[in-house]
């Protein structure tokens, strides 16, 4: 039996609006059409196709994802319970329970349906890469900062020193120069 093609089914208007689907695939999505007289909904003649029970899939393949039987796999466990005629599906978690997933499947050559092993390795190797990079940085920047401070607290020790020392000579001078006004204007 021949493989028939599948059909895309899409909504009325989507020639017309961007919001509907106009050069944007993402935002083409069947709606049922709801007019009293539209020829959609009425399926006539020159109008797109609408959603009817004659479009489903093959009893065989219905279901099932390139020719095997779909898992949804939270964690290593659970794909190493996988079996010859069914495929990974890995869930949505996080990158360190993905990245024990894929080395798993490179070494027991698992397929995983929603990701290529290889390639989210070598992105996670490059984003531990570039974080440890940044980490250097800013950890370098942190002790410039610091050394630049104290530098500054010491010119600042240095001269609130020399500027006491300064007070302490004028205060003395101005007390000298206090007692002989004194010392004159008893005499």
């Amino acid at each position: 039996m021949a493989k028939r093609k599948k059909t895309k089914f899409l909504r009325l208007g989507y020639t017309q609006y961007s919001k509907l689907g106009l050069r944007r695939k993402n935002k083409q999505k069947y709606r049922r059409a709801k007019g009293g007289e539209n020829k959609f909904r009425l399926k006539m003649k020159g109008h797109l196709r609408n959603v009817s029970i004659g479009f489903r899939n093959e009893k065989k393949t219905r279901g099932l994802v390139k020719g095997l039987k779909g898992v949804l796999i939270h964690n290593l466990d659970e794909l190493k319970q996988i079996g010859k005629n069914e495929i990974a599906i890995v869930a949505h978690i996080g990158d360190k329970k993905k990245k024990e997933i894929c080395e798993y499947a490179i070494k027991n050559n698992l397929r995983l349906s929603n990701i290529n092993p290889k390639k989210f390795l070598e992105n996670i190797e490059k984003k531990l890469n570039e974080a440890k990079e940044e980490k250097t940085k800013r950890e370098e920047k942190k002790k410039i900062k610091e050394k630049k401070a104290k530098e500054a607290s010491e010119k600042k020790e240095a001269n609130v020193q020399s500027s006491s020392a300064d007070e302490l000579a004028t205060s003395i001078k101005h007390e000298s120069n206090t007692k002989q006004n004194i010392e004159e204007i008893k005499k």
